[in-house]
């Protein structure tokens, strides 16, 4: 059963109404991880940046347009999983590299803590992908009330937990050449938008002149 009827945003429209968590630099993050062990599951991604959606999940070599079309570019493993956000009080999703996972699971091992009991804390460091680590610790709770309490999950939202089927299923052959027609499609329609005349939009700038930054 799905916790949420209504999705707002593009990304998460396109993502299949998920909520994907984004880690920034010095904006450590405090959760509680939904998946973790045994329920971990790993899909290989292609990231193409001129697709709608960017990231797709490979169907297999022999049978992936993508893999046909770049041969010598392979799909990066990615680990995808929930967690729980206390903040915000919602299931979010987490999508990370098997590298990145393998270290929190390090830290988390030598803390002796389990991040599907009690609440952890992600830091990020570096931008780049090349240059971005993670470390996590057990969330410490602040006595002084300068910051808000956080706590785990109802049960009655950990009954209605967002379905991750939809974000580990590869892309069929089809849909994945569909995005790539459709951004064929669109360049074509931009480029033949960009060779208009002018002159046909004439009534329009008329009546409505946009406002530049000075008024």
């Amino acid at each position: 059963m799905m916790s949420n009827t209504v999705v707002h945003g593009l990304k998460a429209i396109l993502s299949g109404g998920a909520d994907f968590i984004t880690f920034e630099e010095n904006k450590p993050m405090t959760l509680l991880f939904i998946d973790w062990h045994d329920n971990l599951v790993g899909v290989r991604e292609h990231y193409e940046k001129s697709l709608i959606p960017s990231y797709i999940r490979c169907p297999g070599h022999k049978i992936c347009p993508l893999c046909k079309k770049n041969p010598g570019k392979y799909p990066a493993m990615r680990i995808k999983f929930r967690v729980y956000d206390p903040l915000e009080n919602k299931i979010k999703f987490i999508s990370l590299a098997k590298t990145h996972i393998k270290k929190l699971n390090d830290d988390f091992t030598l803390q002796g803590v389990d991040p599907t009991k009690v609440l952890v804390t992600i830091f990020r460091k570096g931008k780049g992908i090349a240059e971005t680590s993670y470390k996590a610790c057990r969330y410490i709770v602040d006595h002084t009330g300068a910051e808000p309490k956080l706590a785990v999950p109802s049960r009655e939202l950990m009954k209605n937990l967002p379905d991750i089927l939809p974000q580990i299923t590869p892309h069929s052959p089809d849909e994945i050449a569909g995005f790539m027609q459709a951004t064929i499609t669109g360049n074509a329609g931009l480029g033949d938008k960009g060779n208009q005349n002018p002159q046909k939009h004439g009534l329009f700038q008329k009546l409505y002149t946009p406002r530049t930054c000075n008024g």
